[in-house]
């Protein structure tokens, strides 16, 4: 097997389910979000929209993380769109890939409505600490994006 296949494989899809199950486990073991995510007590739905001609290679168009001080404690894919949580961010999948990549963070993406928001925003604001650790823990995901295989 060729190293550059290896790297490939090793890299996870997203937006996946084993994606999203890293993105927790990395959540729980990362210091920095386990300290600045203390104090928080609600899940978040993350929802891509827009997402064009990757709607069949995508089974789901949202993900919930159930957080709670500084840990995730499960997550789950949503196709359903009843389903909500205390907070739901919404993204296209052009800036989902953007924020994880590390082009735009996710409190500038709030401020200029490349992240849409609904919840409590102060309370969001408090924990910008925590958005910023969450988002360097995606980044340290080795990931390849749906339509770029």
């Amino acid at each position: 097997m060729s190293d550059s296949y290896k790297i490939m494989s090793e890299m996870l899809l997203f937006p996946s389910e084993e994606w999203v199950k890293e993105y927790c486990k990395r959540l729980c073991e990362s210091p920095d979000y386990n300290k600045t995510g203390k104090g928080w007590k609600d899940s978040i739905k993350f929802k891509m929209i827009e997402l064009d001609e990757l709607k069949e290679s995508i089974p789901f168009d949202s993900f919930i993380l159930n957080l709670h001080d500084g840990k995730c404690e499960g997550s789950e894919m949503v196709s359903d769109p009843s389903k909500t949580a205390p907070f739901e961010l919404t993204a296209t999948y052009k800036n989902w890939k953007k924020i994880i990549g590390g082009k735009i963070n996710p409190t500038q993406a709030m401020l200029t409505g490349q992240m849409k928001v609904k919840g409590n925003i102060a309370l969001l604001l408090r924990y910008a600490s925590a958005a910023i650790a969450m988002v360097k823990t995606a980044q340290s995901i080795p990931t390849r994006y749906v339509g770029e295989e």
